[in-house]
């Protein structure tokens, strides 16, 4: 079934970018609900998104969408208000209430329904209502109306809200009241509905104070909320609401007769309103010495600041959100794209003008254009940064969606497990991110399947009940190291090895053989595992040999380490950027191909006599270590030639490393280092075995991007064969 929504397809993605922004909030805020019991501030971060998210929906006409978030807000609501004191059973429904969200939002993208309406409202709906039902039996008791005046007036003069209006008011007695009004956020002038309840509520004589003031709205200053101290009763107030359109909320609160002193505390500049703490910037800030004024959400987190420090806080914000713009990802794959060329054009001016000071020595004209050249490679240089940069993303974005995994894969194993992440701040390219979220998945499954026992397990080991995960982020020579480790029962070799042989993976000659690393690196192998049962968690043995396929078809690598009884650390070692890579470049036979200096180890020009034989395959002694030696080109599927040195009796070799394996590759020239822009094959050559893509080079011919760890599994299993 078809769906047409009102929103331009041209602001889709920008609606689809916000709305995922709200509901990640709203997901990880219950989580942290759910653990550490009812939080104000997180509680208020929560309510606030749902509510934008119900907004937005709204806006676009997504009525399904809408309602069930308003379902949702209610629940929110109820538990900013007290009426519910934890969670308990609302986490549940809560938390499938936002997979359902995520499967909505969907639908304005492909245009098409994806949720079955039905199914919507009756089930989750329910669930929501009865869950908020069982929720509010444990509230926290009312108010006490026979309390004190003094004490009820002193716990709202605590609003800074009100603190203002009854500072501005007039003195006298009589009942007095409160309105607070909120304006629907799909309503695109929320500011003419605020002037007109102000207007109405002045014409009737009742009103005594309002903020924002009359000014502030009438000078762009308001948001969606309004409080108006008036006199008079419920009754009568309640013909105001009537009056109004497009209100989303309107309360009614009586205020007892308060005291002058009560209120001399100076207010807050529009106070604390229900979206969060706000701050009036001053002119200076806001607009660099203008008559304008703005107002900054400073969030709940300024609960308690000064109001000098608020308004710098404010100051702070307000320039950076003058200074930020969304951008089409599109855009700077394309500007990224550009930018690869001039660092491509800037190594061939390089080499022309090289060239020319080569065949005209100390010309002027060869100077000229060497300096001009180096200019721009100096500018290519710093536009290649800034671009890079511009492309980077904090980890966080893969990081946020694992604590629901741990949590739903721990409660369905029946394990308590903490998630504890460090370095969620580290940035990497947006093109790595992508691929290393599914590798990330299966990590942590395994470790919360295969790693981490039961409590009782755990009690009977001296252990805590609860497991600890780990997920940790890193710098680290000029690539990021990612960590996921457990302290579970780590892996037994000899139970690897004999599943190993049990599997017809390896024979038990080579079991036996293996060392203890060795070993480790069997769970890599296609098809194998050591679930006894297959589950929707694990155990077809299809994980963890696509996590290594995965890692190191981008240019990473894995390492594993084990101790039984302790736990389990695997690490990704991973390129900050898959665009523009650092490369060894070296010629063999008839052709010039790049090294990725990630897999590089060394160069070495080794004496012919330096070269042995084992079994028929030619060895070098590198610091008491054999290295095996390929052909770069025989490796690459060229036919094979001798190993022969050359005029100078030496053969070059560049020594790699994948999956803890060397090789040395014997190439006939070094020709240099420099970085390469990587572009992937057209469908018309194919896959080649050993080649991950291709460059141009500075002369523009084509250079071939080697893949060092299929060029190391090639040559191994030649070296097995014979």
């Amino acid at each position: 079934m078809q769906l047409t929504f009102d929103i331009d397809p041209a602001d889709v993605p920008l609606f689809r970018d916000e709305a995922l922004e709200n509901i990640e909030s709203v997901e990880s805020g219950l989580l942290k609900l759910e653990k550490g019991g009812v939080d104000t501030d997180t509680v208020q971060l929560i309510f606030r998104a749902a509510h934008t998210l119900k907004g937005n929906a709204g806006t676009i006409g997504h009525k399904r969408m809408q309602g069930l978030t308003h379902a949702m807000e209610d629940i929110f609501g109820a538990v900013r208000s007290g009426e519910i004191t934890e969670l308990g059973d609302l986490a549940d429904p809560l938390l499938a209430t936002i997979d359902v969200l995520r499967d909505l939002l969907e639908e304005v993208v492909a245009g098409e329904v994806l949720v079955d309406p039905a199914a919507l409202t009756a089930d989750l709906r329910a669930r929501l209502a009865a869950a908020q039902a069982g929720g509010s039996a444990g509230a926290v008791a009312a108010p006490d109306p026979g309390a004190s005046g003094a004490t009820q007036a002193q716990a709202k003069a605590s609003d800074p809200v009100l603190d203002r209006l009854v500072h501005e008011a007039p003195e006298g007695a009589g009942p007095r009241a409160v309105v607070r009004v909120a304006v629907d956020e799909a309503c695109e002038w929320a500011g003419v509905r605020l002037y007109q309840a102000v207007v109405e509520a002045t014409e009737s004589g009742a009103l005594l104070a309002c903020v924002p003031s009359r000014e502030e709205i009438e000078s762009g200053l308001a948001d969606r909320f309004l409080a108006l101290l008036v006199k008079g009763d419920e009754a009568s107030l309640g013909v105001l609401g009537e009056k109004l359109s497009m209100i989303d909320d309107l309360g009614i609160e009586e205020v007892l007769p308060l005291e002058r002193a009560l209120a001399n505390a100076a207010p807050d500049a529009i106070g604390r309103e229900r979206s969060g703490e706000r701050a009036v910037v001053p002119p200076d800030v806001a607009s660099g010495g203008g008559a304008e004024k703005r107002t900054v959400d400073l969030g709940v987190e300024a609960r308690g600041i000064a109001g000098e420090e608020k308004e710098r806080i404010a100051g702070e914000r307000l320039k950076a959100a003058n200074q930020t713009i969304r951008i089409d990802v599109s855009r700077l794959d394309d500007l990224m794209n550009l930018v690869g060329e001039l660092v491509a054009h800037k190594t061939r001016l390089l080499r022309q003008a090289n060239l020319l000071h080569d065949k005209l020595g100390d010309d002027p004209i060869a100077r000229e254009a060497e300096e001009g050249a180096q200019q721009f490679g100096r500018i290519a240089g710093q536009l290649q940064d800034q671009v890079t940069g511009l492309r980077m993303l904090p980890i966080e974005t893969v990081f946020n969606r694992f604590p629901r995994v741990v949590r739903d894969v721990a409660a369905k194993l029946g394990k308590e497990v903490a998630l504890i992440i460090d370095g969620k701040e580290t940035e990497l390219d947006r093109s790595v991110l992508e691929e290393i979220g599914d590798p990330l998945g299966h990590l942590i499954r395994n470790a919360l399947d295969h790693g981490i026992e039961t409590p009782e397990e755990r009690i009977a080991a001296g252990k805590n009940a609860e497991g600890q995960l780990r997920l940790n982020a890193r710098h680290a020579d000029g690539m990021i190291v990612i960590t996921v480790e457990d302290d579970g029962h780590g892996m037994d070799h000899n139970v690897l090895r004999a599943k190993a042989v049990e599997k017809g993976l390896v024979t038990q000659e080579q079991a036996s053989a293996m060392s203890e690393q060795e070993a480790l690196g069997i769970i890599f192998l296609p098809g194998f595992s050591t679930a006894r049962v297959v589950t929707d968690v694990s155990g077809r043995g299809v994980g963890m040999d696509v996590v290594r396929t995965n890692i190191e078809r981008i240019g990473g690598r894995v390492e594993i380490k084990s101790v039984l009884g302790s736990g389990t650390r695997i690490t990704l070692s991973l390129p900050l950027t898959l665009a523009i890579i650092g490369a060894m470049l070296v010629r063999s036979g008839q052709r010039v191909c790049c090294l990725p200096l990630t897999g590089v180890v060394e160069t070495l020009r080794v004496e012919a006599h330096s070269i042995h034989t084992i079994q028929g395959l030619p060895v070098i002694t590198l610091r008491d270590r054999v290295v095996p030696i390929a052909q770069l080109d025989g490796a690459l599927g060229d036919v094979p030639r001798p190993l022969e040195p050359n005029d100078r009796g030496f053969v070059n070799m560049v020594v790699v490393r994948s999956r803890e394996q060397e090789l040395a590759l014997a190439v006939d020239e070094f020709v240099g280092q420099q970085e390469i822009v990587l572009k992937s094959m057209s469908a018309f050559t194919g896959r080649l075995v050993g080649i991950s893509g291709g460059t141009i080079m500075a002369d523009g011919t084509v250079g071939l991007v080697v893949d060092i760890g299929a060029v190391l599994d090639r040559s191994a299993r030649s070296g097995r064969a014979a």
